[in-house]
C-alpha cells in the first residue's frame, strides 16, 4: 500500500474514490478504480444514492429475497403516483418501501425521500415532520400545508410516508393534497391498511417464501426459501457456529411455517439460537408470545416483541372488530362467509354485519381474503393473539362443531352424486376444521355428535384415501364409547374397518365389521347389516375366499333389493363382477359391470362409475383386448383423478402399466408401475405395494436385473402370505411365469440365495430398493 492510500503494482493502481452507498440501503462501502496503462481514466458519475438527494436510512442488516416483490413495486409506481404497501405487522413494508425507493432513485431528479409516522400521535404534526424531513424551513405567513406543496410544486421527488396506519385519515388527506397540487411527486405509502383515495395503486406485501414442513427437505434445499435465509442470516450474527443440519432442518422448516414467513416473527425467533436450539424454539411457539420478545434496543417498543406488535393493531379496532377477530380465531385453516355467518354471530353481531366487518379487518390486514378459493385466513400468530382475547370461548366452539355437523351431514349423500366432485373439494379445503370440531365434541360432552361428523365424513376420507387419519379420529370417538349410541359406535366401527382393510390390516378389519354387524342386528339396521356384510365380503375377497365372498354378495344383494337401495344395488353388482373375474368367469363379470355401470349413470355417481370401468378394464386386458382396455382404463382414470380417488388411481396405474408390458412398451410401463407404487406408499396400502413391486420385477427381468427383480417378487410374495392373501388366477399366474424366467437365467445357488434375501426383506425395504436401483 501506497503512503497516499492507493493500492499500486509495476502496471496497476487503485484510486481511492471514498464511501459510497449503494443501492442495497447498506452502510457505505469504499470504492477504488482500477488504473492502468491504456484504461480509461474518466467515467461519468457514479450511479450511488449519493448522487441524488435523499436522506434514507442506513440498514445494518442485508436484504434478503423480495426481488419479485420490488420489481411489481416499481412496475406499480412507475404507471401510479401513489401506492400503498398494506400488509400485517413485521411484513416488512418499510425495508421493501426503501429497497424500492433506492432503486428508482434515478428516476427522481430532487431524491427521495423517507418520513417515519410511527412514533408520531399528534395529526397536526404530519406537514411539519415532512417538512423537517426535506431540510426546509417553515415560512412565517403560510401554513406548514402551503410551505410544503409550494415548495414541492414543481419537483420531481418521491416521498415515503411510513407507518400510517394510525393516522389513516389524515395520511390520506395529505397524500391527496400533495398529489393534486405538485404534479411531478410520487408517494410510496405504508400501513396496515389502504389510505383508501382516488389514484391510490394498493399491493399486498406477501409474506417471505416459507417450506412445507411435511416436505423433508434437506439443509440445502430448505435454503431456497426467503425466509430460512433470513433466519440464518441473523441467527448467525448472534450465534456464529449456528448450522442447519440434517437433525434440525425440520425444526427449521417448521419454525419459518408456523411463523408464517413474517420477517420480524423470523428475526425474534432467529434471536433466541443463542440460548436455545431451533427445535427447543419450534418446541415453544404454542407460547410465541413470551418466546419471541428481546427484539433490538434501539428498535421501536412495538417492534420489540410479538406482542406488541400486534397491540398495535388491536389497538387501532373498534370494539366490534376486536370481537369478530377473536372468534375467527377457532378456525383452523381458514373458513368461508357462510360459516362465519353462523359461527360468530349474537346478539352484539349479527349476520348483517359480518360481511362488513370482514371487509374491515381484510383492509386492516388482520385477515386474509382468497379470491381464487372464496375463502379468508389468518396468519398463525395473529390467529394464536385472537384465541387470547376470545371470552366466550365454549359457545362459539359449540357452533363450529354445529356448522360443520350441519355441513358433513348435507354432503353425505352429495357424495354419491353428480355433484361429488364439488363436496369433496368443499371437504377438503374444510378438512382441519372438521378434525378440530370433532376433538373438541368428544373432550366437552358431545361424542355423539362428533361420532356422526366422523361417519358422515366416511367417503371422503375413503375417496381421498385418508386411512390414517379416519383411523386417528374414528379411535378418538370410539375412546368415549360409554358416551355413544349403539347406531353411532356401529357405524364409526364400520368404518373403521373400511380404512384398515384398505390398508391390508384384515384381521383387523374382520374383527370391525363383525363387531358393526352385531350392533346392527340388534338395532335391525337392515342397511348397515348390509354394508357390514360387504365389509366381510371384502375381507373373504382380499383372501382369495371367492365363494365365501360370493355368499356375502348375494346375501346383500337380496338386503339392498328390498330396501330399494339403488347404490347398494350398484356397488355389489360391482363386488360379483370383480369374484367373477377373479374366477375366471369373465363373460359373466361383464355381465355384473356392465348392469352396475348402467345403474352408476342414472345416479350420476363419479366414483361409481369410474369402478366398473375399470373391472371392464381388466377383463378387456385378459381377454387380449388391450385397445379397449386402455378405453375403459382412460375413462376410469380421468374419473378418479377428478375426484382425487388416490387409492382407485394407484390400482388404474398399475393396470395400465400391465397393458404397456404386454404390448412390449417397457418404458411407459415402469413410469406407470413407479408412479402407482408412490402413491401406494402414501397410502399405506401393503397389498397394493406388493402388487407393484411384482409388477416392477417384471421390468428388472426385461432390463436383466435379475437380482434385484427376484428379491422384489419374493419380498411381496412374503408380505402376501403374511397376511393370508391369496392372488387371482392370472396374477399368480404371472408370478409363476416371472419366477420361472428369473430361474432360467440364474443358477439354481443364484436363485436361491436371492429369493430368501428377498423374503426377509420388509415391504419398505424392498421399495428402497427399487428407488436406489
Amino acid at each position: 500500500r501506497s503512503a497516499s492510500g492507493g493500492f499500486e503494482s509495476k502496471d496497476i493502481s487503485f484510486r481511492d474514490l471514498g464511501e459510497r452507498r449503494l443501492k442495497d440501503v447498506i452502510e457505505p462501502i469504499r470504492l477504488y478504480q482500477v488504473e492502468s496503462e491504456g484504461l480509461r481514466k474518466e467515467f461519468p458519475p457514479l450511479k450511488t444514492l449519493d448522487v441524488r438527494p435523499n436522506n434514507l436510512p442506513v440498514q445494518l442488516t442485508n436484504f434478503i429475497g423480495r426481488e419479485e416483490e420490488i420489481k411489481h413495486a416499481k412496475e406499480l409506481l412507475k404507471d401510479n403516483r401513489l401506492l400503498t404497501l398494506t400488509g400485517s405487522g413485521g411484513a416488512g413494508k418499510t425495508r421493501l418501501s426503501l429497497q424500492t425507493g433506492a432503486d428508482m432513485i434515478d428516476d427522481f431528479a430532487n431524491g427521495v425521500w423517507f418520513i417515519e409516522f410511527a412514533a408520531i400521535s399528534d395529526p397536526l404534526l404530519l406537514p411539519v415532520i415532512i417538512i423537517n424531513a426535506l431540510n426546509l424551513k417553515e415560512e412565517p405567513k403560510k401554513t406548514p400545508e402551503k410551505t410544503l406543496t409550494d415548495h414541492l410544486k414543481d419537483k420531481e421527488i418521491l416521498i415515503i410516508l411510513d407507518n400510517c396506519e394510525h393516522l389513516i385519515h389524515e395520511c390520506a388527506e395529505m397524500s391527496e393534497r400533495l398529489l393534486l397540487q405538485c404534479p411531478k411527486v410520487k408517494i410510496i405509502a405504508t400501513s396496515r391498511e389502504a389510505l383508501n383515495i382516488t389514484g391510490e395503486q394498493i399491493y399486498r406485501v406477501p409474506p417471505l417464501t416459507q417450506p412445507d414442513p411435511n416436505s423433508g427437505e434437506t439443509p440445502e434445499q430448505l435454503t431456497q426459501y426467503e425466509s430460512v435465509r433470513l433466519f440464518i442470516e441473523r441467527a448467525l450474527a448472534v450465534n456464529p457456529k449456528f448450522r442447519v443440519t440434517n437433525e434440525n432442518a425440520p425444526a427449521l422448516a417448521e419454525v419459518c411455517s408456523r411463523l408464517d414467513g413474517i420477517p420480524l416473527a423470523l428475526e425474534l425467533a432467529a434471536a433466541r439460537t443463542k440460548i436455545l436450539s431451533v427445535e427447543k424454539i419450534f418446541e415453544r411457539l404454542d407460547d410465541r408470545f413470551k418466546l419471541l420478545t428481546g427484539g433490538k434496543r434501539t428498535a421501536l417498543p412495538r417492534q420489540q416483541t410479538l406482542r406488541a406488535l400486534i397491540d398495535w393493531s388491536y389497538d387501532l379496532l373498534t370494539d366490534n372488530e376486536k370481537k369478530l377477530w377473536s372468534r375467527l380465531s377457532v378456525f383452523i385453516g381458514g373458513w368461508t362467509l357462510d360459516a362465519a355467518e353462523e359461527v360468530c354471530t349474537d346478539e352484539t353481531i349479527n349476520s348483517y354485519d359480518i360481511l362488513d366487518l370482514l371487509s374491515l379487518l381484510t383492509e386492516k390486514s388482520i385477515i386474509i381474503y382468497d379470491d381464487s378459493k372464496d375463502r379468508y385466513r389468518i396468519l398463525e400468530s395473529i390467529k394464536h393473539y385472537g384465541q387470547e382475547k376470545l371470552t366466550e370461548e365454549n359457545e362459539i366452539l359449540l357452533k363450529h362443531l354445529n356448522y360443520f355437523s350441519d355441513l358433513t351431514e348435507k354432503a353425505k349423500p352429495e357424495l354419491l352424486g353428480e355433484n361429488a366432485k364439488i363436496w369433496l373439494d368443499i371437504l377438503e379445503a374444510d378438512h382441519k376444521n372438521i378434525q378440530s370440531a370433532i376433538e373438541w365434541g368428544v373432550r366437552n360432552a358431545n361424542s355423539e355428535k362428533s361420532a356422526n361428523v366422523a361417519a358422515s365424513l366416511g367417503k371422503f376420507w375413503e375417496v381421498r384415501g385418508y386411512f390414517s387419519t379416519g383411523i386417528k379420529f374414528l379411535d378418538i370417538v370410539l375412546e368415549r364409547t360409554d358416551e355413544l349410541s349403539n347406531f353411532a359406535k356401529s357405524n364409526a366401527i364400520s368404518w373403521k374397518g373400511v380404512y384398515l382393510l384398505n390398508q391390508g390390516e384384515y384381521e383387523k378389519a374382520q374383527r370391525c365389521f363383525d363387531e358393526s354387524l352385531l350392533l346392527r342386528r340388534e338395532l335391525g339396521d337392515d342397511r348397515g347389516i348390509a354394508v357390514s356384510l360387504n365389509g366381510l365380503g371384502n375381507v373373504a375377497f382380499y383372501r382369495g375366499d371367492y365363494e365365501q365372498t360370493q355368499c356375502y354378495d348375494e346375501e346383500i344383494l337380496m338386503l339392498f333389493r328390498e330396501l330399494g337401495d339403488k347404490n347398494g344395488i350398484a356397488g355389489t353388482l360391482n363386488n360379483l363382477g370383480h369374484v367373477a373375474y377373479l374366477r375366471g368367469e369373465y363373460i359373466q363379470s361383464q355381465k355384473y359391470f356392465m348392469e352396475c355401470l348402467v345403474i352408476r349413470r342414472e345416479l350420476g355417481d363419479k366414483r361409481g362409475i369410474a369402478n366398473p370401468l375399470h373391472g371392464l378394464g381388466n377383463v378387456a386386458f385378459y381377454l387380449g383386448e388391450y385397445k379397449q382396455s386402455q378405453i375403459f382404463y382412460e375413462e376410469s382414470l380421468e374419473l378418479r383423478r377428478e375426484l382425487g380417488d388416490k387409492k382407485g388411481i394407484a390400482e388404474l396405474l398399475n393396470n395400465m402399466g400391465n397393458v404397456s408390458f404386454s404390448k412390449g412398451d417397457y418404458k411407459q410401463s415402469q413410469n406407470f408401475y413407479e408412479e402407482s407404487l408412490v402413491l401406494r406408499r402414501e397410502l399405506g396400502d401393503k397389498d397394493g405395494i406388493a402388487e407393484s413391486l411384482i409388477s416392477l420385477s417384471g421390468i428388472f427381468l426385461v432390463n436383466k436385473n435379475f437380482q434385484i427383480g427376484v428379491k422384489l417378487l419374493s419380498a411381496a410374495e412374503t408380505a402376501l402370505k403374511s397376511r393370508g392373501v391369496i392372488l387371482g388366477m392370472d396374477e399368480q399366474k404371472t408370478k409363476e411365469e416371472f419366477l420361472a424366467k428369473f430361474h432360467e437365467n440364474l443358477s439354481d445357488e443364484e436363485y436361491d440365495k436371492y429369493r430368501e434375501e428377498g423374503k426377509r426383506l420388509t415391504l419398505e425395504e424392498a421399495c428402497q430398493l427399487v428407488v436406489n436401483s
